[in-house]
């Protein structure tokens, strides 16, 4: 019994996310810039804390990092990424637990000076008090969400014009 319960507030509280951006910077810059995740907090006001749950500096499969991120609503969610598999400047994939758990699917395609990223976010929340109020507080996770993305991708995208036009 307790089985179908979860099952029923895990299908309730499923989020699926797929995100596309294209971002004026050529291939390799993004990707670069992306993966070097020590450098989020600079350019990202959502992202409370990052770091490295071992040593390494550039992100290959098996490495850890835990993040803590916070939107516009009164809370923040911590949880750690395992890279499951990486192709650079093509592919990234990762599972997360923590406050939420699920996977991250994150696609680059590059044209000329231009990347298309491409994420797709399925998670489920863990905290009790998330999965009990999803029924009339899921609207508001999404925007919360949403919002998140957007503080990340116009911080990304500023960054990379900053540092372009630094080259002219």
């Amino acid at each position: 019994m307790i089985s179908l319960l979860n099952d029923f507030i895990d299908k309730k509280n499923y989020y699926s996310f797929d995100n596309c951006w294209n971002i004026d910077a050529p291939l390799e810059q993004s990707w670069n810039e992306l993966l070097n995740y020590k450098n989020w907090p600079a350019w990202c006001d959502a992202l409370e804390k990052i770091e490295p749950m071992g040593q390494f500096d550039h992100p290959k499969k098996g490495n850890h990092i835990r993040s803590v991120w916070k939107g516009t609503l009164s809370y923040s969610i911590s949880f750690d990424a395992i890279i499951k598999d990486i192709a650079p400047y093509s592919f990234l994939s990762f599972n997360v637990t923590g406050d939420l758990r699920g996977e991250g699917i994150c696609h680059f395609l590059g044209s000329d000076d231009n990347t298309n990223i491409n994420l797709i976010w399925n998670v489920f929340p863990t905290k009790l008090w998330m999965r009990m109020s999803s029924t009339f507080a899921r609207s508001l996770f999404i925007g919360n969400h949403d919002g998140i993305i957007d503080q990340l991708v116009t911080g990304f995208v500023r960054m990379i014009e900053h540092k372009n036009s630094l080259k002219m």
